[in-house]
């Protein structure tokens, strides 16, 4: 499946929390990613927790036909406690 996302998406994330949506689909195509899970407060997103520059950011996406569409990422201190810290 092809992996895309807005490019106005592409920038805010960039500028406002240093992430970079090319380094999170390298993780999701190499399936390095902790679990996927359907997002409960928006029908027909999921939820895909991974691990981030040193910390678990959710990436929030969307499966259309044959893409998967990267909605947003953020760091999760929820997600690190149960998929990082947890396992220490």
């Amino acid at each position: 499946m092809k992996i895309i996302w807005d490019s106005k998406k592409y920038k805010k994330l960039k500028d406002e929390r240093g992430i970079d949506l090319d380094e999170i689909k390298i993780l999701i195509e190499n399936k390095q990613y902790f679990d996927i899970l359907e997002n409960t407060s928006r029908e027909g997103q999921l939820i895909v927790p991974l691990f981030y520059k040193n910390y678990v950011h959710v990436v929030a996406v969307k499966i259309n036909d044959d893409e998967i569409v990267i909605k947003t990422c953020y760091p999760s201190r929820k997600a690190h406690k149960k998929y990082y810290e947890d396992r220490l």
